[in-house]
């Protein structure tokens, strides 16, 4: 066939067709645009919605069908613009709490008041102790117990009753208990017991006082009719003792030995002393020439001295002076006599 031929094959002519749809495609791309839709927004000071115009914009696609989109903040207009400046150079106001009155006011006043009382209870000169009432002293005085309590011119509120009765067992060996009643405003009552001697006991020369449960103390006063133990040795310790004692009265007789010393002491010859020896016990000098001895404990006292009286006059009836006569074994008593005789 001619080259210029009018005719044309139906390939060539669907070839033409697509290309001619094509070119329209691209050209429909190209000029389409989006119409802008209003944006609406708040205005910062009237509270009013506005609505602002906003571009969008569709970049050219030549070669891609699917359609960008593009969303462009607008700045306000110049009125709101000004507006929202004048706002920014107004004084800003000034908004007082509200105060309401409820129960937490109640207690923070409650607060107030017990702390206002407390500083009174440790300030005030009402509420401050001086001197302390004592009752049951015999020996030892009301002076002397007050110095050593330290609350002169101190809280009565904070005063500490164990540590008052501390003070005082620590000072004063004779008083073996102490009740300590603490009282508002200002008032310190004391009630003490103090040991009573049974007797002086003398060893080394010096002298201390035992009671009936065999504790010693320090002498202190004047005590009618106490009688004197002369020891010649130290006795026997007691199961109580504690050498690690710190305060207070020590034991330091057996409670059968200080019974002895009580129960011998009405007996005792007048004119004679009482003895105490550690390998014969307890006894007293008799005046016609002797030494007499009951042993260390308190049984049987009154066979003991029936069997003493009998060997006295036994031994003087056969004209024997004795040096030392001992009933400690009432069953088995015995006496010696000097080697001249």
């Amino acid at each position: 066939m001619s080259p210029d031929r009018l005719t044309l094959t139906r390939s060539e002519a669907l070839r033409r067709r697509k290309e001619e749809e094509q070119k329209m495609r691209e050209k429909l791309t190209q000029k389409r645009v989006s119409t802008p839709r209003p944006i609406a927004q708040t205005n910062p000071l009237t509270g009013s919605r506005v609505e602002q115009a906003a571009t969008r914009v569709s970049p050219s696609v030549s070669r891609n069908r699917f359609r960008a989109r593009y969303d462009v903040a607008v700045m306000p207009v110049r009125s709101q613009a000004r507006a929202a400046m004048a706002a920014r150079r107004q004084a800003p106001s000034i908004t007082l709490p509200r105060i309401t009155f409820g129960p937490r006011w109640f207690s923070m006043l409650l607060v107030i008041a017990c702390l206002a009382s407390l500083y009174f209870y440790v300030t005030d000169p009402y509420f401050l102790a001086q001197e302390a009432v004592i009752y049951g002293n015999q020996r030892v005085t009301a002076q002397d117990i007050n110095s050593v309590l330290g609350i002169a011119n101190q809280p009565a509120a904070l005063l500490n009753p164990a540590q008052i009765e501390y003070n005082i067992l620590a000072s004063f060996p004779e008083i073996y208990g102490a009740y300590v009643q603490v009282e508002l405003p200002a008032k310190v009552t004391i009630t003490v017991a103090e040991r009573q001697p049974v007797a002086a006991w003398a060893q080394d020369g010096q002298v201390v006082w035992v009671d009936a449960h065999g504790y010693a103390f320090p002498p202190r006063g004047v005590v009618d009719g106490l009688v004197t133990v002369t020891a010649a040795g130290s006795p026997p310790p007691p199961d109580t003792f504690d050498p690690a004692q710190t305060i207070g009265a020590r034991p330091f007789l057996t409670p059968e030995l200080s019974a002895a010393i009580a129960t011998l002491a009405p007996q005792v010859p007048e004119g004679a002393a009482l003895v105490y020896d550690p390998r014969y016990g307890l006894g007293w000098s008799d005046p016609r020439g002797w030494q007499a001895y009951f042993g260390k404990k308190n049984s049987d006292i009154t066979t003991k001295l029936a069997v003493y009286q009998s060997l006295v006059e036994d031994l003087a009836a056969r004209g024997v002076q004795p040096t030392l006569i001992s009933v400690e074994y009432p069953n088995s008593p015995f006496y010696r006599v000097s080697q001249s005789d």
